[in-house]
C-alpha cells in the first residue's frame, strides 16, 4: 500500500514538474522541429532504386553451387566500390566504372545482396540471381552507372581470364559432341546397311534405338553448354534499375525522433534549472 502511495505520488510530482515547464519543453521540442524541417529542406535529394542481376563467375572458378556462393564473388566485388564512395575517392570510382567524374559523384550509396526463395517447408535457398541497391543524388545518370558496371565486371583482370578459358572450353566442348554425335550417325548408318545385308533388323534395330537415345542425350548437353555460354556472362541485368522520380523522404520519421529527444533532452535541462533555483 505505501508503495502504491509512493508511486502516485512520484507521478504526481512528474505531472506537476511538466505542467510548471510545459511552455519550455514546447519551445525546445518546436526547436527541434524546425531544425529537422531545416534540414530536409536544404539538404540534397536522393534517389533509391534496384537491379536484379545475375553472374557467371562460379561457373569460370568451377565452384560448387553451395548457399549463397553462386554470386558470392560478383556481390563482393559491387560491394567493394562502397569503399571508394564512403572515402568520396571519386576518381578511383570513376577510373573503375569507366565513367567520368562527375557522374561517380553522384552514387551516395552502392549495395548488392543475396536473393533467397522460401520453399514449402519455410526453408530459404539462394537464388543464381542478386539485387543492387543503388542510392544516388541524380536519378537521370541509372543508365550510365548500370553501363559502368558491366565495363567494371568487363575490365576485371581475374573475371576476363577466366571467362575466356571458360568460353574456350565450351566451345571445345561443342566440337567434341559434335564430333561425337557425327561418328554415332556414321555407326547408326553402317548397321542399319548391315541389317539389310544380314537380314538380322531385330538386334540392329535396338541397336540403332540405344545409338539414337544417346544422339540425342549428347544434342541436349550441347543445347545446354550452348544456353549457358550465351547466359552466364561476367554480369547481367536481369531487371534494369528502376526509374524512380520521387525522391526519398523521410522527414516524418526524424520528426518524431526529434521530438522524443528533444522532450527528454528538455525534461534534463528544466530539471537543471530548477535545482538551481532552489
Amino acid at each position: 500500500m505505501t508503495e502504491e502511495l509512493n508511486l502516485g505520488e512520484l507521478f504526481s510530482n512528474f505531472v506537476r514538474f511538466i505542467s510548471r515547464n510545459i511552455r519550455f519543453l514546447l519551445v525546445f521540442m518546436l526547436i527541434a522541429v524546425i531544425s529537422v524541417v531545416a534540414y530536409q529542406k536544404l539538404k540534397t535529394p536522393y534517389y533509391e532504386t534496384k537491379a536484379i542481376c545475375m553472374s557467371g563467375i562460379s561457373e569460370y572458378e568451377r565452384q560448387e553451387q553451395i548457399d549463397d556462393l553462386s554470386q558470392r564473388t560478383a556481390i563482393d566485388l559491387i560491394n567493394h566500390l562502397q569503399i571508394n564512395i564512403d572515402n568520396e575517392d571519386y576518381s578511383a570510382l570513376a577510373l573503375s566504372l569507366g565513367l567520368d567524374e562527375k557522374i561517380t559523384s553522384t552514387i551516395k550509396s552502392i549495395e548488392a545482396e543475396q536473393l533467397y526463395q522460401q520453399d514449402l517447408n519455410e526453408k530459404f535457398y539462394a537464388l543464381n540471381k542478386f539485387e543492387i541497391s543503388l542510392v544516388s543524388f541524380d536519378n537521370t545518370f541509372n543508365e550510365s552507372i548500370k553501363a559502368g558496371l558491366l565495363y567494371y565486371f568487363k575490365n576485371n583482370e581475374y573475371i576476363s581470364h577466366y571467362y575466356k578459358l571458360y568460353k574456350q572450353s565450351s566451345e571445345t566442348l561443342i566440337n567434341d559432341i559434335n564430333d561425337e554425335i557425327k561418328i554415332l550417325n556414321q555407326i547408326r548408318v553402317k548397321a542399319t546397311n548391315s541389317s539389310i545385308a544380314l537380314g538380322s533388323p531385330n538386334t540392329i534395330s535396338g541397336s540403332n534405338r540405344k545409338l539414337s537415345n544417346e544422339i540425342i542425350a549428347l544434342s541436349h548437353i550441347r543445347e545446354e553448354i550452348k544456353v549457358n555460354y550465351e547466359l552466364l556472362k561476367p554480369l547481367s541485368f536481369v531487371q534494369n534499375f528502376a526509374d524512380v522520380n520521387k525522391k526519398e523522404d523521410d522527414i516524418l520519421s526524424l520528426v518524431i525522433l526529434s521530438i522524443v529527444i528533444s522532450f527528454i533532452l528538455g525534461l534534463f535541462v528544466a530539471f537543471i534549472k530548477e535545482i538551481k533555483t532552489i
